[in-house]
């Protein structure tokens, strides 16, 4: 097998997984947001305040 064809086949190999395994990280993402949502917090804006 030449080297042409081994990039080939490894490009055909490597870049849907990459794209998968970057699927997953957002649907992990999506889910950890939808299970434990951000606290809004009251005072944001007032870090001077002692």
């Amino acid at each position: 097998m030449g080297a042409t064809a081994k990039a080939l086949t490894m490009m055909a190999v490597a870049l849907p997984t990459m794209f998968a395994v970057i699927g997953v990280f957002y649907l992990a993402t999506k889910a950890l947001h939808a299970a434990f949502p951000a606290v809004e917090d009251e005072e944001e804006g007032d870090e001077d305040e002692e």
